[in-house]
């Protein structure tokens, strides 16, 4: 008997509207973009593949820049972080680059979902019987159950 699951890094669906992700500062300096990220670890770590560098402010703000440019990452209430941009950078850009790291958020989150699947499957006394990467980087695993 053998068991196969696929991890994909798409698994985080944005169901919100564009419209309803950006909330515009009522100063009309800055405007924010909702995100799907939670996890301040990996929101760091994906702006950091992106090319970035990344400065944490404290544990629910975090900054980065490109270029001249800096964009403010703030945790809300609710755990999720939104991206603040200077008025200056065209909305376009803006959620270009929010989708960007989007992409690579969900594929950390792959990453880090398929280490903990190996070692708790290995605990459990499943043995990977093989593993097929695809191009759109989802992963195949097949698990040989022992009894």
């Amino acid at each position: 008997m053998s068991i196969e699951l696929v991890l994909i890094p798409v698994g985080i669906a944005v169901a919100q509207s564009i419209g309803a992700m950006i909330e515009k500062n009522s100063t009309n300096e800055t405007y924010k973009i909702q995100t799907v990220m939670k996890r301040q670890h990996l929101l760091q770590k994906a702006i950091e593949q992106y090319g970035c560098d990344v400065h944490e402010i404290n544990k629910q703000n975090c900054e980065t820049e490109i270029g001249d440019i800096k964009i403010y990452f703030q945790q809300g209430e609710d755990g999720i972080f939104e991206a603040v941009f200077d008025e200056t950078v065209e909305m376009e850009h803006a959620l270009e680059f929010i989708e960007n790291l989007h992409s690579e958020y969900k594929y950390l989150i792959q990453q880090e979902t398929y280490q903990k699947l190996l070692q708790e499957a290995s605990e459990k006394g499943l043995v990977l019987e093989s593993e097929e990467r695809q191009q759109d980087r989802s992963i195949l695993l097949t698990f040989n159950v022992s009894q």
